[in-house]
């Protein structure tokens, strides 16, 4: 069987979520013949054709880039040239240029759409933009989806829901197995000599993770709490300097802005937290991995009543709290809820590292991508 997955980019280019699913994908199907096409990003002219992590990548020269898209016409070009033998075609949307490819019929193999999120992104085209998402699903073999809530609050989903496939996302094995270590030994988890609580946030600082939002929530908690706490938000992105400046206009104490940092970097301040906060205000976050990472180290996560799969990762009461998104209110009360408790955020903790070992281990992943693969493969071939 031979799997070609198409997206806009891919590591070591920053992918984000939608590139580590790619990854579990590819690292998960190492027995199968396999191709990454995606595109350059928009330092270099040329294609390339290099490998990561022992998968083959094909890297299409873009022409110029709209609304944080790469257009490329060679991108089309290897779509139709490299699938010619491929069994799985795994589109990862949204990328336009992949629906076009679709529109041309320039694909072979089973179409597989993974729906990692709606196209609100691309609202100032969306009257274009939606009759070609409309044709892509409609000749897709599958669609697969991180949760239900993903079908449930799609009005473009619904129409489609029998082609449908609940895949869950995963955490890395090496995440999993750093993550149990550290939480079977409490004794470790801080060299706490006070009682910092310790509040963090990891993603891109972009408008819908609502990272404003966190800043004026940590504001409302500071004056009435009487422990101190510290905020650190992981992560790089266009909003950076205006989140810095509200912060200096708030008058807020231990915030740090570390920018981007290492996967090992990472995982040290996922272990060096009391609990996750996910602020997102938009169901353009349609998962968040994140939390299943934060998960696994045992740590609670504040998340948002979203239209999407993010309150069905984790959930609220059982691996932590689910707040209104955009409630300054709602999320300081949240967060004074579980600096102050202890028990509470162990409780939290222990059950979300117990849901990870359940639901979202990497051979799960793996296990129902085959069973969706096999199936519409041997379909195929018995007519």
């Amino acid at each position: 069987m031979k799997i070609t997955q198409l997206f806009k980019i891919y590591w070591p280019d920053n992918g984000g979520g939608i590139a580590k699913v790619m990854e579990s994908i590819a690292q998960g199907f190492t027995d199968c013949e396999q191709e990454i096409i995606v595109c350059q990003n928009s330092g270099h002219k040329k294609c390339t054709q290099d490998s990561y992590q022992g998968i083959p990548v094909r890297r299409c020269r873009q022409l110029f880039d709209l609304l944080s898209t790469p257009i490329s016409l060679q991108f089309l070009y290897d779509v139709k040239k490299r699938t010619k033998d491929s069994d799985i075609v795994i589109y990862h949307f949204p990328y336009p240029m992949a629906d076009l490819a679709v529109l041309f019929g320039l694909y072979s193999g089973k179409l597989v759409v993974w729906w990692h999120c709606g196209f609100e992104k691309y609202e100032k085209i969306a009257p274009l933009y939606r009759p070609l998402v409309l044709h892509t699903l409609k000749k897709a073999d599958r669609i697969l989806v991180s949760s239900k809530g993903n079908i449930k609050n799609s009005k473009t989903l619904r129409q489609f829901r029998k082609k449908c496939s609940v895949i869950p996302f995963c955490v890395s094995d090496e995440c999993l197995r750093r993550g149990k270590a550290f939480a079977q030994n409490r004794s470790v988890q801080k060299n706490k000599n006070d009682n910092c609580i310790c509040i963090l946030f990891i993603g891109r600082l972009v408008w819908y993770k609502g990272c404003d939002i966190l800043l004026k929530a940590y504001a409302a908690m500071q004056q009435p709490y009487q422990k101190e706490c510290s905020l650190v938000l992981v992560g790089s992105g266009p909003l950076e300097q205006e989140l810095k400046n509200l912060a200096a206009s708030l008058r807020l104490r231990n915030v740090t802005f570390t920018g981007m940092v290492s996967e090992e970097e990472k995982m040290k301040r996922i272990e060096q937290c009391d609990f996750l906060v996910l602020p997102s205000i938009s169901k353009a976050e349609a998962f968040a991995v994140v939390q299943l990472e934060a998960m696994a180290f045992g740590k609670p996560v504040i998340n948002t009543a979203l239209d999407s799969g993010v309150p069905y990762v984790s959930v609220d009461g059982v691996t932590g709290k689910t707040v209104t998104p955009g409630s300054i209110r709602e999320l300081a009360s949240a967060m004074e809820e579980l600096a102050e408790n202890e028990r509470l955020r162990l409780k939290y903790g222990q059950q979300a590292l117990s849901l990870i070992q359940k639901e979202y281990t990497h051979d799960r992943l793996i296990k129902r991508h085959r069973n969706v693969f096999e199936q519409l493969v041997h379909s195929d071939t018995t007519g």
